[in-house]
């Protein structure tokens, strides 16, 4: 039962209750008024009480969903975590939302550490048309493959090919590890 038809049956129970009450100061026949009374506050009760169940039987219904909720992220966080290849979700301007431990090896920072960060900050060349392709992608709900050379935080830069997808509110990269070095190049 939703709270709002709760609240019209506990309005309705007390506009009863108040009409009762005039009755009761213009009748005389106490009895029937006290019969009739009666028999509208078990109504009443009874209502009451079977809303008390409905809502009971929602809140666990809600539970239940919330478990299955929850087991289902944590599904979805190790098959993400374990991925074997770095792969990092960020927003259209490049702040990072979510990293794998493949990731967080690539760049040698903490996962904890490289979300909120500007994955900009580790490409070493052209951040700036870096930043616009990737606003572009983002927007477009496009996809391409880079080649990037990054710089991990205390270690020499490396070149690594990056697949980028965009769906309007995040982007999602996968980064592969290349041999040689090279400046970045879009095959979008």
């Amino acid at each position: 039962m939703a709270v709002d038809a709760l609240e019209l049956q506990l309005a309705s129970a007390l506009q009863r209750l108040h009409t009762l009450e005039r009755r009761a100061e213009t009748q005389s026949d106490n009895r029937t008024l006290l019969s009739r009374s009666l028999a509208e506050l078990s109504t009443a009760l009874e209502e009451v009480r079977v809303a008390q169940e409905q809502i009971i039987e929602n809140r666990r219904r809600i539970e239940e969903l919330q478990a299955e909720l929850s087991a289902q992220a944590m599904k979805y966080w190790q098959l993400f975590d374990e991925m074997p290849e770095p792969y990092v979700v960020t927003r259209p301007d490049t702040v990072i939302v979510e990293v794998n431990r493949a990731g967080a090896e690539l760049f040698n920072v903490s996962q904890r550490f490289l979300t909120g960060k500007v994955l900009s900050v580790f490409v070493c060349e052209d951040r700036g048309r870096f930043l616009d392709e990737s606003g572009r992608i983002a927007t477009e709900r496009g996809s391409a493959e880079w080649r990037l050379k990054l710089r991990p935080r205390e270690r020499a830069p490396l070149t690594v090919s990056a697949t980028v997808r965009g769906d309007g509110s995040a982007l999602r990269w996968v980064f592969r590890r290349l041999g040689s070095d090279g400046p970045l190049t879009s095959d979008s």
